[in-house]
Order: C-alpha cells, then sequence, then structure tokens
C-alpha cells in the first residue's frame, strides 16, 4: 500500500453513514466508517514515446486517486470486525478505471492474533517488501522497475483471497495470502484448481532505524480462466495483470507459471538520511515453453531535509535472460536513475516533481507507464499536486 495513503481522515459514526449512503442497519455504539481519499494531477512530459516528444496530463502519479472507506465495530477483548473499500478514478476525466472497486475486503482483527481478511485486496509482498523500493514511497508510477514485474507498484490486486497478516512480535510481522480460481473444472474436463490462482508470503522485521522484508509470489495460468486471482484478457473489466512480460516474445502465449522473490532493507542515519534497496527476482513460464528471468537490483537514498521537504535519488539494475525456441536466448537490460522531491505546504496537501531516466542494454527504453522509446534512451518527468481527504 502506498505510504502516500496516510491521509487526514474524516470519521464519521455508524449513523451519520446511514445519512450518507442510505443504507439502514442498527448503529452499534462502538462502530465507524471512516471517509478518505486522495486526488493526484499534474503534467508529464516524455523525451521519446514511441518515437515522439510527448505532453500529457495525468492522474495519480505519486499515489493513485482514489475513494477510500473503511470501517471498524469493536467486538471486544481486543477483537474487531473490519472491511475496506478503494474505489479508484481518473482525475483529468471524472472516469473510473475500471472496477467499481479495485480493493474490496472484510475481515477480522485481533489484537493478539492477527488479521484475517477475505475479497479483493493486496497481496502480502506488497505488506512485507515493497515499501523499500523508491517507487512505492518518492520515486511514483514511472519509477518502477521495468515493466513492473515485481509489483512493486502493486499493479496488479488479487482477487478471492483469504490473507492472514499477524500482529507484530518484538518488532516481527508475517503474512500469507492465498487467491483462489474460483473454477470447479477446466475446458477439456480436468480440474480448475490451479487455473488462475495466486499464493503469497512474506516477513517484516522493524526496530528502531533498522528495517528489512522478504516476500515470495506465485501465478499459476494467470490467463487461463477470467474469474480466478487475476484480471485476465477478455475478462470484461480493466485487466490489471498484462504488462510488457505477460506474453512470450516467441509467440502470443501467456504465462504458465510466475514467480516473484523479493528482498529488502533500509536504515535510518541521523535521523534525516535513510539508505535502502531491495532485491527481486521474476520468473515467467509461458505456455509455449520459453521462459524469462528479470533480475532488478536497487539502491536508493532519501534525505528529509525538513519535516515538510524530502528528495531522494535511486539507481536500479535490471538483467533479463530468455530462453527457449525462438527467443533467441536474447540477454535484454536496462539501468535506470530515479530523482525526486516533494513537499508539503500543509499536512493534506503536498507538491511533487519526479525524473526517470532509462537506458537499455540490447533493449529499447520503457519507462512504466509510458509509450516505449524508440531508442535504448528515455527520459520521463512529471511533476503535480496531491491533496488527501
Amino acid at each position: 500500500m502506498k505510504s502516500r495513503e496516510k491521509a487526514v481522515r474524516m470519521t464519521l459514526v455508524a449513523a451519520s453513514c446511514v445519512w450518507l449512503f442510505g443504507v439502514p442497519f442498527a448503529a452499534h455504539a462502538q462502530s465507524r466508517v471512516t471517509l478518505s481519499g486522495i486526488i493526484d494531477a499534474g503534467i508529464l512530459y516524455a523525451n521519446n514515446s514511441g518515437g515522439h516528444a510527448d505532453w500529457s496530463t495525468t492522474s495519480g502519479q505519486l499515489t493513485a486517486s482514489r475513494w477510500i472507506m473503511t470501517g471498524s465495530e469493536d467486538l471486544g477483548g481486543g477483537s474487531h470486525a473490519i472491511f475496506r473499500l478503494m474505489s479508484p478514478f481518473n482525475v483529468q476525466n471524472g472516469h473510473g478505471t475500471g472496477r467499481a472497486f479495485n480493493v474490496a475486503y472484510v475481515g477480522l482483527a485481533d489484537d493478539r492474533f492477527g488479521t484475517v481478511t477475505v475479497g479483493r485486496q493486496w497481496d502480502t509482498t506488497i505488506d512485507t517488501v515493497s515499501g523499500f523500493a523508491s517507487n512505492e514511497t518518492w520515486a511514483g508510477y514511472i519509477g518502477a522497475h521495468v515493466g513492473d514485474a515485481d509489483n512493486t507498484n502493486a499493479s496488479f490486486k488479487v482477487s478471492n483471497t483469504v490473507k492472514y497478516a499477524s500482529p507484530q512480535f518484538a518488532g516481527l510481522s508475517f503474512g500469507a495470502t492465498y487467491g483462489f480460481s474460483n473454477q470447479a473444472a477446466a475446458a477439456d474436463g480436468s480440474s480448475g484448481f490451479a487455473n488462475n490462482r495466486m499464493m503469497s508470503a512474506g516477513a517484516a522485521y522493524a526496530r528502531g532505524p533498522f528495517a528489512a522484508g522478504i516476500g515470495f509470489l506465485q501465478a499459476d495460468r494467470p490467463d487461463a480462466q477470467p474469474a480466478g486471482a487475476l484480471g485476465a484478457p477478455g475478462a470484461g473489466v480493466y485487466d490489471d495483470y498484462e504488462n510488457t512480460f505477460s506474453g512470450s516474445i516467441a509467440s502470443t502465449a501467456g504465462v504458465q507459471r510466475q514467480r516473484i522473490w523479493l528482498a529488502g532493507a533500509s536504515y535510518q542515519f541521523f535521523g534525516a538520511l535513510t539508505l535502502g534497496g531491495m532485491y527481486s527476482k521474476t520468473q515467467y513460464r509461458y505456455l509455449d515453453a520459453t521462459a524469462l528471468t528479470l533480475d532488478n537490483y536497487e539502491a536508493n537514498l532519501t534525505w528529509q531535509i525538513t519535516p515538510a521537504w524530502e528528495t531522494g535519488v535511486a539507481y536500479i539494475r535490471t538483467s533479463g535472460r530468455y530462453s527457449g525456441s525462438g527467443t533467441g536466448d536474447a540477454e535484454p537490460g536496462w539501468d535506470q536513475i530515479n530523482l525526486g522531491t516533494e513537499y508539503a505546504i500543509s499536512k493534506r496537501t503536498t507538491l511533487y516533481l519526479i525524473g526517470v531516466a532509462q537506458q537499455g542494454r540490447h533493449a529499447v527504453a520503457q519507462i512504466y507507464g509510458v509509450t516505449p522509446s524508440s531508442t535504448r534512451r528515455q527520459l520521463v518527468v512529471t511533476s503535480g499536486i496531491q491533496h488527501q481527504f
């Protein structure tokens, strides 16, 4: 989850929610619903987008624009019933971005035993590792590793999930997520249990100035059928799984299996400087028996210049290896530099400026969210304003 979601929230008692949304129910004295959200808009420049310079307006470059509604009911003894609904939208045209709710879950939370939620939500690696990547903090969506193949941008959420998150034990926490295929049988009559399912697990540690995390994710046959854990082509809704590498370069074949391993850490010096980094390995196995491995190495430094002003720099090196008939055993690679600064002009409103420069090695440059360059180099700069409510 983006750190920018730490919004200043407007809290309403349950009875007020009944009035706002017209849903009749008996209000509980210990229940509450919180409405919050993020509005993020700006301008983006790309020096080469498919061979041409491009100026465009943007929505949600630092953090996706969205409405958020959360609820909690005190059940006593340190237990709560909880829910979250999140609806993204495009500031520039007022439209939604596909699903009515990109995140929607309900569950139980207990101070001693942890939290269990059911619905559509982030996988566990987003909780334990992605925060060590610069794009998850100050570099925005364009600062993601190539194609966001390791999902540190949370480009895809997971449907049909059951998720567990532990409480902290002396700084240590852990969790796991399982996304069901929701298919009893495949078209050929075989079991559909693994057709578009997802599983992930991870652990995190934080104590004083030091923090670290690890995670693993596996997606099986994400293109097999549209009602499973991940979005699939032809599903009739926004397909948030598709990316640069979700199809084989040797044919039109989709993914048989995707695995992601991640590890990250950070250390804060002098109360203002944070040195961090992460490593991820993504493996795609395609239905045509070809494969791709991507290794991402990132080092980043964040400087909290004043309580209101933060700036950061990151270097990312990506190495890829194709294998199998028709791939030519190609070894594409990319080097990327992220620069970003943001200034909070109030508790709710932030101005930001982000620049990303990338150079391909045996590959064209393709900064995330922008049409690939016609050359090995690409520069993208975006500036905007974000308001939290």
